[in-house]
């Protein structure tokens, strides 16, 4: 009879089993996630617990979104009039964005106090950034394959280069300077209070970069 079920059906909005997993095999082609997947593996054997949680869980994250769009048809998005932010509110970000850098920069590199002020921060452009673009009627510009190309070159000769170098090491958790990684080669840098507030401000300058993005 017409409109009869002939089986049991998933409840309206879970996924079947077999699209869950054929969803989780093709996140799993995602480079940003087989990278973050990598890096989180060796934080771990390097003796970073607390980055290699972090680097596993946005990998998990990114693959259980991208198994949960699949398929799915694609909004239009809403043109909304783009305003450009006001001086004052330019001005208080750039003055907030210094007073962290420096508040954060003056304690101890992996302390608690720094590890929560970046995760902190970093969950609230999480948050912000998985609502969808921030400027959601601009068109995506195309990419050049040529400068794709010379961008995916340098991404993995630096990833050869930084593993080469930390299999060279006496073992994942003894930094070498005949054969450094650019943790190593970090050190100088992030020993101050100074070179730890340019860097935080530099990671806050990216951010923002990636948001409007």
């Amino acid at each position: 009879m017409e409109g009869r079920s002939t089986g049991p059906e998933a409840p309206r909005g879970v996924p079947a089993p077999a699209g869950v997993v054929s969803g989780v095999v093709l996140s799993l082609r995602d480079p940003v996630v087989l990278i973050l997947l990598l890096a989180g593996t060796f934080d771990g054997l390097s003796g970073n617990p607390i980055h290699s949680i972090l680097l596993f869980a946005t990998a998990l994250a990114l693959g259980w979104d991208g198994a949960r769009r699949r398929g799915e048809p694609r909004a239009p998005a809403a043109v909304v009039p783009e305003r450009a932010p006001s001086r004052l509110l330019v001005a208080i970000a750039l003055i907030a964005s210094v007073a962290y850098a420096a508040t954060v920069g003056g304690f101890g590199r992996y302390s608690w106090p720094t590890t929560i002020s970046i995760l902190a921060l970093g969950a609230v452009a999480l948050v912000v950034a998985w609502r969808g673009p921030r400027h959601p009627e601009r068109e995506p510009a195309s990419l050049d394959p040529l400068g794709a190309v010379a961008w995916a070159s340098a991404f993995v000769a630096l990833a050869l280069w930084e593993l080469a170098n930390l299999l060279l090491q006496p073992n994942f958790t003894t930094d070498s300077y005949a054969h450094p990684t650019l943790s190593v080669l970090t050190d100088p840098i992030l020993a101050s209070h100074v070179g730890r507030s340019i860097i935080l401000s530099l990671w806050l300058a990216f951010g923002w970069f990636l948001l409007e993005r």
